[in-house]
């Protein structure tokens, strides 16, 4: 007696034996108990979800001696030989086989003619997308109008290749992929009938590679039961399946989160000599990877996991203990990294350097911090003004449309100077104060990204010594109108300037400060509390700092206010930028209006792209 597989054998029968689609066998139910059963439908979704299940139990619905009705009897002649496909009033065909024009006249030919003895003659077409075109049009009057007594029901994988005209003549259902949940538990149930043991661990592997096809689930549990016997365990079913089991998976995923690379390429070793894929390890880890964000951003990820209890548990444990956007960043790089690994010819290699890489990713920095550093470096660099303006990069000038850029400058004095074929450029005079004295600019205290990931700096923490001289205010402040004037402004950039002779970083933090007061009597300055600037206070060294630079150069005590409202003013390097911007409008009004650069403008149809001040390189 030949073998029938557990797909054939535990086929579902009935609308309640369908796994998954319940949108589907309850809207067909109730349209069947109302009298409102269409005369065409299309069933679409991916492979082994039930369409063509579903297809026979509607038609033994319709055909049965009790119905119609939404519990066939399975018992009358006409559901037997429908399970069986053996039933002449239901016909089953592959569109593979019949997709011309004259398959489809001949199928209609018949369609006039009632059944033989069912209530209804009903069509089933299976995989119908692979219709040709002309077989499609020959379709379209008998799908829109058949007689009373005929019923067709279409199932694809690919509903976009339906003609919209087809589509719009039918009732559309779509299955969905099943949950690994409820696959898991279908398992389970037939393993029981069937007396075969198996451990969770094997339960959940066939349900997690079946990916939501329930016809897989069933082919890949035959597989493992001709393995394992009477007994299935998760280690053998692994083995079988060639993928890795949930606690390898788990610890994987645990090490790279948590900056382990030498445990993860000893994991992956192990995996490697198991004989495990090492691609189908990468995707399953990037589902993983998916996982823990969700269970980190959402309060309640149960519904949006498709795992068991024991997993879940697992995952929401590690997923807590991280960063949500460090968590990200690993689902980012590991997504990348599964491009390298399932090309290169040696996946093993590609996937330790990728879980090295993301296990030694270097600490977030936020992103304020990071561009408040920027600001300040860029300030530094150019002189004490603000950046430069845009294009100034280069040696350009005068540029023609379409010329080459760095050509040497032609000088707005004295005569019409020699210039490139392309490019013409004017250097004015600008005043000199309207800039902060030029400091020299040097790195503050870094630490290298490891090789492969984001090449972000981060500032190193400061020391634990308690704040002196600092008071937290919890309302606005604003400036005072005139304390920004030209003799105060010169006072407080004296104070920066010791501070930079003492370390030079320390100089930017009374340049980025609202300045409230600077007399003999106080040097008061302001920070808003969320400022990289205001972390840096929790350095005592620093508040002794400004408090000898305030003693020397005023003669006053220094007060550092932190505010947790609104802090209203312009800081230093903002007044800096702003007199720098001055300057350059004022040096390209005059150099625009030189005759020497009018008449290179008229000669090669250019325009001044770049202005610069004396001293900038």
């Amino acid at each position: 007696m030949s073998y029938l597989v557990l797909a054939r054998k535990w086929r579902p029968q009935t609308f309640d034996d369908l796994v998954g689609q319940e949108h589907v066998s309850r809207t067909l139910g109730n349209a069947i108990a109302q009298g409102r059963v269409a005369h065409a439908f299309l069933f679409t979704g991916v492979r082994g979800v039930g369409k063509t299940t579903s297809a026979r139990i509607l038609a033994k619905a319709l055909n049965c001696v009790n119905g119609p009705t939404a519990a066939p009897c399975l018992e009358c002649s006409a559901c037997k030989e429908i399970a069986a496909g053996v039933d002449v009033d239901v016909q089953e065909i592959d569109a593979a086989s019949h997709t011309g024009v004259d398959d489809v006249r001949r199928i209609q030919e018949s369609l006039p003619y009632r059944p033989a003895r069912d209530r209804f003659k009903i069509l089933i077409v299976d995989e119908v997308h692979m219709l040709s075109a002309n077989a499609w049009n020959a379709f379209l009057k008998t799908l829109e109008e058949p007689p009373p007594h005929v019923k067709f029901i279409f199932a694809t994988t690919e509903v976009h290749k339906v003609p919209i005209t087809i589509l719009s003549r039918c009732q559309r259902f779509d299955f969905k992929m099943i949950a690994a949940a409820q696959i898991a538990a279908r398992v389970r149930h037939i393993l029981s009938v069937e007396k075969i043991a198996a451990d969770e661990a094997a339960i959940q592997l066939v349900a997690r590679e079946a990916a939501g096809s329930m016809r897989d689930a069933l082919s890949i549990l035959d597989q493992v039961i001709a393995f394992g016997g009477d007994s299935l365990e998760g280690d053998e079913v692994a083995k079988v399946l060639g993928v890795a089991d949930r606690a390898a998976l788990h610890g994987l995923a645990g090490a790279i989160v948590e900056g382990r690379a030498a445990d993860a390429l000893r994991m992956i070793e192990a995996l490697a000599a198991g004989g495990f894929d090492l691609v189908h390890v990468a995707r399953d880890l990037l589902r993983r990877c998916r996982d823990l964000v969700v269970a980190r951003v959402v309060p309640e990820p149960e519904p949006l996991l498709d795992l068991a209890d024991a997993e879940l548990a697992d995952v929401k444990a590690l997923a807590a203990a991280a960063d949500p956007d460090d968590l990200t960043r690993i689902f980012q790089g590991m997504s990348r990294g599964l491009d390298e690994i399932a090309k290169t010819g040696n996946p093993r290699h590609a996937l330790e350097m990728a879980a090295v890489r993301l296990a030694r990713r270097p600490p977030m920095v936020p992103v304020d911090a990071l561009l408040e550093r920027l600001a300040d470096l860029e300030r530094r660099v150019g002189g004490g003004g603000g950046p430069r303006a845009p294009g100034g990069g280069g040696g350009g000038g005068a540029r023609a449309p379409g010329g080459g850029g760095g050509g040497g400058p032609a000088r707005a004095q004295g005569g019409f100077g020699a210039a490139p074929a392309s490019t013409a450029s004017a250097t004015a005079a600008a005043p000199r104060s309207a800039a902060p004295p030029p400091t020299v600019a040097t790195a503050p205290r870094t630490y290298d990204a490891p090789a492969g990931i984001s090449a972000a700096r981060a500032v190193q923490p400061a020391s634990n010594a308690p704040p002196a001289n600092v008071t937290t205010v919890t309302g606005p402040l604003v400036q005072p109108e005139g304390l920004l004037a030209p003799s105060v402004v010169e006072r407080a950039r004296a104070v920066a300037a010791r501070l930079r002779e003492e370390r030079q970083t320390w100089g930017s933090l009374v340049e980025h400060a609202i300045i409230l007061r600077c007399d003999a009597d106080a040097f008061e300055l302001a920070y808003e509390k969320r400022s990289f600037f205001a972390a840096q206070l929790a350095d005592g060294a620093v508040i002794e700092a400004i408090t000898r630079a305030a003693k020397a150069e005023l003669g006053s005590a220094a007060r550092i206010m932190v505010c947790d409202g609104k802090l209203s003013g312009r800081t230093l390097a903002q007044l800096a930028n702003e007199q720098r911007t001055a300057a350059l409008d004022a040096a390209r009004r005059e150099a625009v209006a030189h005759p020497v650069v009018q008449e290179a403008i008229a000669i090669f149809k250019a325009e001044v792209k770049t202005v610069k001040l004396p001293g900038d390189e």
